[in-house]
């Protein structure tokens, strides 16, 4: 990294050198002139802004759901200055000194990357182990993957997804740094040939690997219900690294010749173009749907190129001369802006973790004050790593730094060191006291690692539930041996809501509450299935209600896994008839499920408008009373909140013939 320079500070070289904090930095600088040429070494401006900003976007979109839903795309914005900076970091080396120090590069990117990693993996699994068993469910792979930068891999192989905030896992957002690692492994290898190709032609191989990696993302979301292989495979999401690396090898000067001198009508229109890439890549981040399939690539894509046109305007050439561009990356170095974006790879590292414990800590716990608390942790969090930990690690070495941690201790353990003698010795708390802090942590890490269970109560209640359907010959994905066959419902009274009259659509609570569903309605006829939405019920009832076998009542409940619209409620009012009878279930979750408390309002706005023919079972009220007999994940009740589930749904059914009998 170049040192400031020693001559007087000007209005526009008065930069401080860049402390390269986020993940995915490396700080570039501007190579100095020939003496004739241009301003002193520098790095470049207003990259730490935009990493806070890209980093500002990424929590929102975790933390605030609906407030960014393009956030995501902030680490694309990473992703790109990462391939730029890398690049652009090499080549001047080689230009500079004729070669590429390979394992001075690795060196310093595991100085950079793995002691903050570390650091956080260790401190939230110690914390997380001595809260909830549930938030170590199969972390040993886990922690594997992110201390070798193979998380992403892990994570696909393991078939997690990445969308699925129901059931968050420690450090899912790790996956994005793995990817990075594995590009500062290979990358670098490339370049080493990629320099003795002329320079008009070195961009050509880079731009083939985007537009391969892009193709294959879009090759992996055909037909494809969940995206998290195309999105976080390092093939089919590498496109990003490489178009920041082509501008790199297109714009990038690594030393800074004169010839490089712009027109002030270029200075003026590249200048310009930087505030509208800007102005686009922040309002994709409020447009951009994270479950469309035309998002992975186009949409990605779209922030990818947005953020090479900004970048371009932080370029000397631009930067150097009064224009738009000069005005933005002053904004963009104000020191609020900066001050985060050194800390954003910490920021970035720690929010996720801390979320995720929170929210399992205190689920009901309103979405906006979580928000504010893993915040203002993340940065305290980010800031102590990033004082105490990550700058001594870059600095001295990460062996030397942890030796002065543990001072007196390693001294006990280094051949190369006497014995204490008294009356040193007789100081022997001060001597083992490192030592033995350190021997504890590693201990107790080791012990949640090789004692954490393989499953959350969730999955278990959700299993026990899945178990009884087949032990009654009932098939979760839809109805089994239980169905008598066609049921007619000819017009007049209803039978009464026994087993055999009652059809029930469902979701995971579904299944986790069948045992109950079986003891109060032997042989029901169950149609459930993990993380259903109302739109997937709502053609499940009416394939039914085409083929006969729907039942004369029908228990819907799918108000927990996503919106419940109003268009729903109407086609399954049609598909059932006017000689059938509804039961909608209300759904119940935590306060991150911020789709619940809406459905469960359109429910009961809707069955008050049908009230002849439609029924609440209020397992949100029911429940809200008894929390404790939910799993870990607060949505799926367990063997005793099984039980109410099954009697809210008998008392919605049964309502229906106290009604009639009311009347006569």
């Amino acid at each position: 990294m170049s040192t400031p320079s020693k001559k007087p500070r000007t209005k526009r070289t008065s930069e401080r050198p860049s402390r390269s904090s986020d993940p995915h930095q490396v700080s570039a600088v501007v190579a100095p002139k020939r003496p004739e040429a241009r301003t002193p070494t520098r790095r470049m401006r207003g990259l730490d802004g935009l990493r806070a900003l890209a980093a500002a976007a990424v929590l929102a979109y975790h933390l605030i759901p609906h407030t960014m839903i393009g956030g995501f795309l902030g680490v694309d914005v990473f992703f790109v200055l990462s391939g730029f900076l890398i690049t652009a970091l090499l080549v001047r080396e080689h230009a500079k000194s004729g070669g590429i120090n390979l394992a001075s590069f690795w060196l310093r990117r595991i100085r950079r990357l793995l002691p903050a990693v570390a650091l956080m993996a260790v401190i939230t699994l110690i914390i997380a182990g001595l809260l909830s068993q549930d938030l170590l469910a199969g972390i040993l792979p886990q922690f594997v993957g992110v201390v070798t930068f193979s998380y992403n891999w892990v994570e696909i192989l393991r078939g997690a997804s990445y969308f699925d905030n129901a059931n968050p896992h420690l450090w899912t957002n790790v996956w994005s740094l793995a990817v990075e690692q594995q590009f500062y492994l290979v990358w670098p290898i490339i370049v080493l040939g990629l320099v003795y190709v002329r320079k008009k032609f070195r961009w050509i191989l880079p731009a083939a690997l985007a537009v391969t990696s892009a193709g294959w993302m879009a090759w992996l979301v055909r037909g494809a219900e969940d995206f998290t292989r195309a999105y976080q495979g390092t093939d089919s999401h590498a496109f990003g690294l490489m178009l920041g690396a082509v501008l790199a090898l297109v714009a990038w000067d690594p030393l800074g010749l004169p010839d490089r001198k712009l027109s002030e009508k270029w200075v003026l229109i590249r200048g310009f173009g930087a505030w509208v890439s800007l102005a686009a890549v922040i309002a994709l981040w409020f447009v951009i749907p994270d479950d469309a399939r035309w998002t992975y690539p186009w949409g990605t894509l779209l922030a990818v190129f947005a953020t090479m046109g900004l970048i371009q305007g932080f370029l000397p050439e631009v930067d150097e001369r009064p224009g738009p561009g000069q005005l933005l990356a002053n904004i963009l170095e104000s020191r609020v802006l900066v001050w985060l974006g050194e800390r954003s790879y910490g920021i970035y590292l720690w929010h996720w973790p801390i979320w995720v414990i929170t929210i399992k800590m205190l689920p009901s716990l309103s979405i906006w004050v979580v928000a504010i608390i893993v915040i203002g942790l993340s940065v305290v969090a980010a800031t102590l790593s990033f004082t105490f930990v990550e700058n001594p690690m870059r600095q001295d070495g990460i062996g030397a730094t942890i030796k002065r941690w543990l001072g007196p201790s390693w001294d006990l353990v280094d051949p190369s060191k006497p014995m204490p003698k008294e009356p040193e010795w007789k100081n022997y708390r001060r001597i083992m006291a490192p030592g033995l802090i350190a021997v504890l942590i590693v201990g107790t890490v080791l012990g949640f690692l090789l004692s954490a269970p393989d499953k959350t109560s969730a999955q278990i209640a959700v299993e026990r539930g899945q178990k009884s359907l087949q032990s009654n010959s009932i098939d979760e994905g839809g109805a089994g041996s239980a169905d008598p066959g066609e049921q007619k419902v000819e017009p007049g009274e209803l039978p009464e809501p026994t087993c055999e009259n009652v059809s029930i659509i469902g979701d995971s609570v579904t299944v986790a509450a069948a045992e109950g569903l079986e003891e109060k309605l032997p042989n029901v006829s169950i149609n459930a299935e993990i993380s259903r939405p109302a739109e997937e019920g709502v053609q499940i009832v009416q394939a039914a209600a085409k083929d006969g076998s729907l039942r004369p009542y029908v228990v819907v409940a799918l108000a927990t896994n996503a919106p419940v619209e109003p268009e729903h409620l109407d086609q399954i009012l049609e598909a059932i008839g006017h000689n059938r009878r509804l039961v909608l279930v209300t759904g119940f979750g935590p306060a991150r499920t911020h789709w619940v408390p809406p459905a469960n309002d359109l429910i009961r706005d809707f069955a008050a408008k049908h009230k002849d023919q439609v029924r609440v079972a209020d397992w949100n009220a029911a429940i809200s009373e008894h929390p404790e007999l939910l799993a870990g994940d607060y949505v799926h009740p367990l063997p005793d909140g099984a039980e109410i589930f099954a009697n809210v749904v008998v008392e919605a059914l049964n309502s229906f013939t106290d009604a009639d009998a009311a009347t006569k």
